[in-house]
């Protein structure tokens, strides 16, 4: 994002590396989550009050309260995350990850409508480059994978798009709450709705809400700490960094993560996986330089 003279406006480079951090923080996500005896539904539920609990305190330890303006801009920001939770769980359930996961990584192609014609962004040959083949790098990660491609239910890939539409609604309305909210206050106010909304989801659910391994806690805490901060890195970057750039920068997380599983698990990667990453990190990278 560049000003009439050329340089960056002040605190671009702080956003551009909040919103490095809070994707890198998302990355984790799938594999901090691994063997947990939580069902999908309530773990999506207990995250959200662990995030909105410290968002919720930091916020008033700063002298803000959760008040009727911030619950106001945050309203529709919770309301397209909770939608966003309860459908990409569900479908990961009804469907294959990959088909989620690639699925789910459609959503710059969305989000660059969005971003030229709601919010009026240039969008450069090189983003419009970058994006395509970033989507193409994640649908090789994931549909390289043994069993990646089929396997999955219609009803489940519907669930994915409205997941994938959710979210990509949810950096829209986060955007927007950021001109009248910091980073803070849209954290409390939107994490608390939607782990509101959450609940009667995960009490519908056919998994239990509580869970008697002590393991599975640590880590739904854990989750709460990372997710939440990614989220308030993300959110804050929004005042600096083009939307068109946060919305690239996601499609990192999920190649991020099938590398952690690789290393830390020995999850093996096939060769069209291998090509795959680097199309993701190379195009990832272009859109950051072209900022």
């Amino acid at each position: 994002m560049r000003g009439a003279t050329g340089a960056a406006p002040p605190g671009t480079s702080l956003g551009m590396w909040a919103a490095i951090v809070g994707i890198f923080l998302f990355s984790w996500g799938p594999v901090l989550v691994r063997d947990n005896e939580f069902g999908a539904l309530p773990f999506a539920f207990w995250r959200l009050v662990g995030a909105a609990t410290w968002a919720v305190v930091a916020l008033y330890l700063r002298g803000g309260r959760l008040d009727r303006r911030v619950l106001r801009h945050s309203l529709a920001g919770g309301v397209v995350f909770a939608i966003n939770g309860a459908t990409f769980f569900t479908a990961i359930k009804t469907t294959t990850i990959a088909n989620a996961m690639v699925i789910g990584a459609t959503a710059p192609i969305f989000l660059l409508w969005i971003a030229g014609r709601v919010f009026g962004e240039r969008i450069s040959p090189r983003v419009m480059l970058a994006t395509p083949v970033a989507v193409a790098g994640v649908a090789l990660v994931f549909l390289a994978r043994p069993g990646g491609i089929g396997g999955g239910s219609r009803s489940g890939d519907v669930l994915a798009v409205v997941a994938m539409l959710a979210f990509a609604g949810y950096l829209g309305t986060s955007r927007l709450a950021r001109n009248h909210l910091s980073a803070l206050e849209y954290q409390a106010g939107w994490s608390t709705i939607a782990a509101v909304l959450m609940l009667p989801v995960a009490l519908l659910s056919f998994d239990p809400l509580v869970v008697g391994d002590g393991r599975s806690w640590v880590v739904a805490a854990i989750m709460a700490v990372t997710a939440g901060l990614a989220h308030l890195m993300v959110n804050y970057s929004h005042r600096f960094v083009p939307l068109r750039a946060i919305s690239l920068l996601n499609i990192a997380a999920p190649a991020l993560a099938v590398v952690w599983a690789w290393f830390l698990f020995d999850e093996q990667l096939g060769g069209w996986q291998w090509l795959g990453v680097p199309l993701v990190v190379v195009s990832v990278a272009a859109v950051i330089l072209d900022e």
